[in-house]
């Protein structure tokens, strides 16, 4: 699965790919990837990324995604690289706390993206 793939993918399941996305998450979450706060710290601290210059919030958070993807892309899948996302650590899929709906929704993209168009 290429970046812009999982992008999309993600973007698909977190959003309906949609950058202007408000709150979610009971007030933690915002934008197309429907970040926390703290995510944005830790992964901005763990790649080196800062924003630049009146650059905007989806651009910023596609740039700390795409970083997360292409470095955990290396390690494991990218149903798995969702999930690490999503849940905000690493889990098997036989983990009880794994979550499946998420998994499915991610899937369901990632094989229309795999379609020949």
């Amino acid at each position: 699965m290429t970046t812009q793939d999982f992008l999309y993918c993600l973007g698909k399941t977190e959003s309906n790919d949609n950058p202007n996305v408000h709150l979610g998450d009971n007030g933690r979450a915002l934008g197309r990837f429907q970040v926390h706060p703290d995510w944005v710290y830790t992964q901005s601290a763990r790649f080196g990324l800062k924003p630049f210059l009146n650059e905007t919030w989806d651009s910023f958070i596609t740039r700390l995604v795409t970083a997360f993807y292409e470095h955990n892309i290396q390690f494991i899948a990218p149903v798995d690289v969702a999930m690490y996302f999503h849940l905000g650590h690493r889990t098997p899929s036989t983990a009880p706390d794994w979550d499946a709906e998420y998994a499915e929704r991610f899937n369901v993209f990632a094989a229309d993206v795999a379609l020949p168009h």
